[in-house]
């Protein structure tokens, strides 16, 4: 594998997971209420401990996105 596809991959894989933590982010500010209820019976836990660990995983997901695909992306361009 040459340093091009590593970057091209590293880049899809970021705007994949960019797409993902968007679409995800967006469903939460408009559905908020039904997704945190919804979560709440599945889980057993009151709304506003579901809502706290919705925005904790958001939050875990932008770091991992950030240390995983971000920053080997910008690696990989500056070595270039």
């Amino acid at each position: 594998m040459n340093i091009e596809k590593l970057q091209d991959f590293f880049f899809w894989c970021m705007l994949v997971n960019i797409g993902i933590y968007a679409f995800t982010a967006i469903v939460i500010l408009v559905l908020r209420d039904f997704v945190c209820k919804m979560h709440g019976k599945m889980s057993g836990l009151d709304k506003e401990t579901v809502c706290k660990s919705i925005y904790m995983y958001l939050a875990a997901y932008k770091l991992f996105i950030t240390v995983f695909n971000f920053v080997p992306w910008i690696a990989i361009l500056i070595i270039k």
